[in-house]
Parts: structure tokens; C-alpha cells; sequence
């Protein structure tokens, strides 16, 4: 059996400017952070002549193609596994619809398991995160970014710039210093599922094309100072007041209360995680029993940072 994982993350500035066909024009910089809630695949032979995946559901095929999850249908077949194999996930936190990048995480542990299990593993990140972008977004389809890879292909806290075409759309990834920063996140759910790919089928980044690019502005100017709390949060706040402008459905009256809620309980800065419209809020604050007072009726986490990326932890 091979078991590896993958840290989920939190995102801070840029989101939107990593979307394929905004930084191919514009370009694209992200801050994010993974943290320490994984994601976790286990993959073992069977005898059987079956494809076996447990995760939300339970599948049992006999042809790849018969295979409902998109990640792992498209992960099988991009590494020629046909049969006789049987794949578990299970994760620290429910992740489906968090925004924390689950689905991403999750790509990047089967394909650490995958590769293992075939005798080989993607030990370069950078390797690994562009595998895991391909397989979403080129395979599966889907009209996502691509700092969430990274994020959790490389693990830390990372300032992530994405080059136009000109650059050859290339990607770069430098470590930050998190220090400043890890003891004052808190994570607040929102009750509600979030769906990335709806939110972002409706955002016309072409219109948008200003605001992603104050967003990414902001995570270029944070990228080369230390980071001081107070001026994060503020950033914060104004990063979510932009984000909101990008289309409908990022935002509802119930998200707006609770950021207002954050705020009045202490919050140096908040926002909502992801795409928009549920998952998680983070609050920056250097009063979490205020924000777990004001949200006592739900679980809050108090979230550190994962210095590693995903990786094999057991192989036997």
C-alpha cells in the first residue's frame, strides 16, 4: 500500500489573476499559504479485475471509462492504469466545497501515490503541480487557476507569479516568511457548499480584467516586504471589497453578516476563501476567543501552516 498526502491552503491576494487566460495576456501573482488539514490518498494492488475508488462515494468498475470522479478517471488514464487497483481518500476536514482547494490537494496526493505505486515519484514540485494543473484543467476540462497546485505541491507560504505568454506562461514560486502571520488565522465556516467552477463560469474576465489586476497588484507589492499583520489585514479587506465587484454570487447577505460579525469581533482583516459564494472565511486576528465567541454555534479552526508539501508518508 502507498499512502501520501497533500496540505490544503488558504489564499490572501491575487485570486483570479491565476486563471489560465488572464495571465497569458496580463500575466498573474498570488500569495497563498498551505496549512496544516490534509488531504490523504492510500492506493493498493488488488487481484481483483476491478477499479475500486472510496472517497464521498463508492465506485466499483471494471472499465476506467466507467469511473464518475474526473480527477481520478483522468488520472488512471493519463498514467495507463487500467485494472486492478483500489483507491481510498479521506481528509482532516469535509472538503468538498470548502475553498480551501480540496480538489487540488487531492490531485496532488493520488498523483504522489500513483507515481510511487508504479515504482517512480514526482519528487520535484514544480513537476508535480504542472501534472496536477493538467489533469484539471486540461484533461478534466475545468476553467480553474493554478495556485492551488502549487500551494499544495509545494507546501509554506508562497508569493506565485504567473508570466504572460510572452514568458512563455512560466511559473515561479518564492518561499515567504510566514512567522508574522501563522498564529493569527482562524477559519470560520459558512455553512454553505461552495462551487468554484460555477462562480467562476460566470465571471467575464475579459470585463474584470482591472480589478483581477488590482488583486494581483496587491500580492506583487506584498511579495518583497515582511510581513506586518495590521497592514495584512487591512489588505485583506480591501482584497475581499474587490472581489466582490467580480460578478454576482461571490457574495450573499448571509456572507456580508458574517464578515461584518468578524470585523466587529476583533478581526484585523477577512475574507471569504476560494471562489466565492460558501466554504470558509478566514479571519486575521489577534483575538481568537472573540471570533469563537461571536461564532459559537459553529466549529471555527485554528488553522497553522504546513511547511511541507504533498508527499508519500507510508509505502510498503
Amino acid at each position: 500500500m502507498i499512502l501520501a498526502k497533500a496540505p490544503l491552503r488558504v489564499s490572501f491576494f491575487g485570486g483570479g489573476s491565476d486563471i489560465p487566460t488572464h495571465f497569458a495576456k496580463w500575466g498573474g501573482a498570488t500569495i497563498s499559504t498551505a496549512i496544516d488539514n490534509y488531504v490523504y490518498v492510500a492506493v493498493m494492488h488488488t487481484p481483483h479485475d476491478h477499479i475500486k475508488v472510496s472517497y464521498s462515494k463508492l465506485e466499483c468498475v471494471t472499465d476506467v471509462e466507467d469511473i464518475q470522479n474526473e480527477i481520478v478517471r483522468n488520472a488512471l488514464k493519463f498514467f495507463g492504469i487500467k485494472s486492478n487497483i483500489e483507491i481510498t481518500s479521506f481528509a482532516d476536514i469535509p472538503t468538498i466545497g470548502n475553498g480551501l482547494g480540496g480538489s487540488s490537494a487531492f490531485t496532488c496526493a493520488l498523483i504522489k501515490a500513483l507515481s510511487a505505486y508504479l515504482g517512480y515519484e514526482y519528487v520535484n514540485p514544480y513537476g508535480l503541480a504542472k501534472t496536477a494543473c493538467h489533469i484539471e484543467i486540461d484533461l478534466c476540462g475545468w476553467k480553474i487557476g493554478m495556485q492551488d497546485q502549487f500551494a499544495s505541491a509545494f507546501g509554506g507560504m508562497n508569493y506565485i507569479e504567473y508570466a504572460n505568454e510572452l514568458g512563455n506562461g512560466r511559473v515561479d514560486v518564492k518561499r515567504l516568511d510566514s512567522n508574522s502571520i501563522e498564529n493569527y488565522m482562524i477559519l470560520i465556516p459558512t455553512n454553505i457548499e461552495h462551487h468554484a467552477a460555477k462562480i467562476l463560469d460566470k465571471i467575464n474576465f475579459e470585463a474584470k480584467t482591472f480589478v483581477i489586476r488590482q488583486l494581483a497588484d496587491m500580492a506583487k507589492m506584498q511579495s518583497t516586504q515582511r510581513v506586518n499583520i495590521n497592514e495584512y489585514g487591512g489588505l485583506l479587506n480591501s482584497a475581499w471589497m474587490l472581489k466582490k465587484q467580480m460578478t454576482e454570487g461571490i457574495s450573499s447577505e448571509e456572507i456580508d453578516s458574517m464578515y461584518d460579525r468578524c470585523q466587529s469581533a476583533g478581526a484585523l482583516g477577512s475574507k471569504l476563501l476560494g471562489a466565492g459564494g460558501g466554504g470558509y472565511m478566514l479571519a486575521l486576528t489577534d483575538s481568537k476567543s472573540a471570533i469563537r465567541q461571536e461564532f459559537s454555534d459553529r466549529i471555527c479552526l485554528d488553522v497553522g501552516i504546513s511547511h511541507e508539501g504533498a508527499k508519500v508518508v507510508y509505502r510498503d
